[in-house]
């Protein structure tokens, strides 16, 4: 009786916040329309957002800050316990998991990582999608290798991974009961597999990973021109421009645990903050021309870094960057070698993902 009970609330909760999500959204407040998050693009949400100001309310109750300096600034401060009540949420996944060990750090997953990717590319031929082959395969070929899985229990580790890799954007946009149902038992699934302690952290890492290589390869195939010139000068320079104009995190919620004065006005402790990181890392005021992706600009003093949260409290830049740089390296020396290029079709982005509107398909073409 317990477990149907629960069942119906999770079921009532979904379709409550979904409810609230369109009723707003339809009203016109930018942030429940970015919940919802039924575009193809997400670019235009954000623009509409930015409108609003650099840091307004939204019908939910939350500040969305929109501008560079203001996120900075919020993303600097103290965050309230993570287990403060968020009203917006659709689905605790991390309920009752211990706060996250840290993820390993770029030097410990480069060459992990470029083995991965290497074998990943080795069996590639004709029209192929770099997300499922590479970009999704990648961060968990080198999180087996860090716990030291092998065998079914390897296997077991990637079927988890995929099932829990709608996490973050489950937590804000509600999914169907059934992938709920199925997300939360991957969860436990990884719990049992690398302990409470390291399951946040794979759910995270491994989703954060897999959306920065993806954005990386996209951009590769997009404009392989100054792109596979920065591959060659220093495939770190890819990589930040990546984490600028495509983060893999592009909405972070959290509380304040203190009183912050930005963009003119006082965000008390205990509000609630919604920082679009997408919007934020291409605000006109601070960087130029700021929606034409220039690896170049990364070669400068001077030119700001840029925002990287850390959702659900996991660090996830150093682990996603050092993957990152390891796959581009690799797609960036068959792309010189003209052995891959971009198919007809175009990218696909994920749909009802307002937290990494992520790549659901990169179409490529492999020589062979």
């Amino acid at each position: 009786m317990a477990l149907v009970t629960a069942e119906r609330e999770l079921g009532r909760r979904l379709q409550l916040v979904q409810g609230i999500h369109w009723l707003y959204g339809a009203q016109g407040d930018a942030y429940a329309a970015l919940l919802r998050g039924y575009g193809s693009e997400p670019h235009p949400a954000y623009e509409r957002a930015r409108a609003a100001g650099p840091l307004w309310r939204s019908r939910l109750g939350v500040r969305v800050c929109t501008g560079y300096a203001p996120a900075r600034r919020l993303l600097a401060a103290r965050t309230a316990d993570r287990h403060v009540a968020q009203p917006q949420s659709a689905l605790a996944w991390d309920e009752g998991l211990p706060d996250a060990g840290e993820l390993p750090g770029a030097d410990q997953v480069r060459e992990p990582a470029a083995r991965a990717a290497g074998q990943a590319l080795a069996g590639l031929r004709g029209e192929v999608d770099l997300v499922a082959s590479v970009a999704a395969r990648v961060p968990v070929e080198v999180l087996a290798d860090v716990h030291g899985l092998t065998g079914t229990d390897r296997v077991r580790l990637a079927e988890a991974c995929a099932g829990a890799a709608g996490a973050l954007d489950a937590a804000l946009a509600p999914p169907a009961y059934d992938d709920a149902v199925r997300l939360l038992d991957a969860v436990g699934a990884l719990r049992d597999l690398l302990g409470d302690g390291a399951a946040r952290a794979a759910v995270v890492g491994v989703r954060a990973a897999r959306e920065l290589i993806a954005g990386a390869l996209h951009a590769l195939l997009r404009d392989p021109g100054p792109a596979g010139a920065a591959v060659r000068q220093d495939p770190a320079l890819l990589v930040t421009e990546t984490l600028r104009h495509d983060p893999p995190v592009k909405l972070h919620t959290f509380s304040l645990a203190e009183d912050v004065e930005t963009a003119g006005e006082r965000v008390a402790a205990g509000e609630q903050v919604a920082v679009l990181v997408a919007a934020a890392n291409r605000d006109p005021g601070a960087f130029t021309a700021p929606d034409r992706f220039v690896p170049d600009r990364y070669a400068t003093a001077g030119v700001p870094e840029p925002l990287v949260p850390a959702p659900h409290g996991v660090a996830v830049e150093a682990f996603a960057r050092g993957q990152a740089e390891a796959a581009v390296a690799g797609v960036g020396g068959l792309l010189a070698a003209g052995d891959v290029s971009a198919a007809a079709g175009g990218v696909v982005r994920l749909r009802r993902s307002p937290v990494t509107w992520g790549l659901e398909r990169v179409p490529a073409r492999v020589a062979g």
